[in-house]
């Protein structure tokens, strides 16, 4: 069953990002907010890799390519502190327009880049592992999650604002989504997860849309 739901995920972040795409050609290509299209991508291979696991088999290969998803997971998802920013200057909030906040952005974005890559890439030790019917590469050292955590503070924060700032609440809906899914441990799949990372990269893509339209419309 787990195999069908990564199947049907990919073809969704497949159907996601090309609706990205068709957002950035209708407002701006210009726009930091476009990095969430790097993210959909990374988890488009994400969730392929998993789906095609067990017809690729245990071996070299697969291990090549379970570790490609920890590079693409430590380089990749902290530039949504970026977009988490970004949604704050187009709700027009000078203080986030700041130059020295921009820099403090960029520098903790650095950092969980950096801490990823440290903590968790350099240190990979990865073994195959049979869950659900689906077979992977997972990694046997299991640190405590900063990247993810800092990742999730600045969206669940900026989610907060935009509800407030902008009457938006499907940003932080989306961050919700992330948040339940500890609380769904009972269900016998693994996708969990991964299903709730979908629903937040679309309230994300959504949100986005939401800031451009009233941007357009304003100017």
């Amino acid at each position: 069953m787990d195999t069908v739901i990564y199947f049907i995920l990919t073809i969704a972040y497949l159907i996601l990002f090309v609706w990205g795409i068709l957002l950035a050609k209708k407002y701006s290509w210009i726009n930091i907010g476009n990095v969430v299209l790097i993210v959909i991508l990374a988890l488009f291979y994400d969730n392929g890799i998993l789906a095609l696991g067990k017809y690729i088999g245990e071996g070299n290969a697969l291990r090549a390519l379970n570790q490609a998803r920890y590079w693409m997971h430590a380089l990749f998802t902290p530039l949504l502190v970026l977009f988490a920013w970004q949604t704050l200057v187009k709700a027009s909030l000078d203080w986030a327009k700041r130059g020295s906040l921009q820099m403090l952005i960029l520098l903790f974005t650095l950092a969980l880049i950096i801490i990823e890559l440290v903590t968790v890439v350099r240190g990979l030790s990865l073994e195959p592992v049979w869950k659900q019917g689906v077979l992977s590469y997972q990694n046997k050292n299991h640190g405590m999650p900063i990247m993810i955590i800092g990742v999730s503070l600045s969206l669940l924060i900026t989610s907060i604002i935009i509800w407030w700032k902008q009457k938006w609440p499907w940003y932080f809906v989306g961050i919700m989504c992330m948040g339940l899914t500890p609380a769904l441990h009972f269900l016998k799949t693994n996708s969990i997860h991964n299903i709730s990372e979908f629903l937040l990269m679309l309230a994300l893509l959504a949100t986005m849309r939401f800031q451009d339209k009233k941007q357009q419309k304003e100017q």
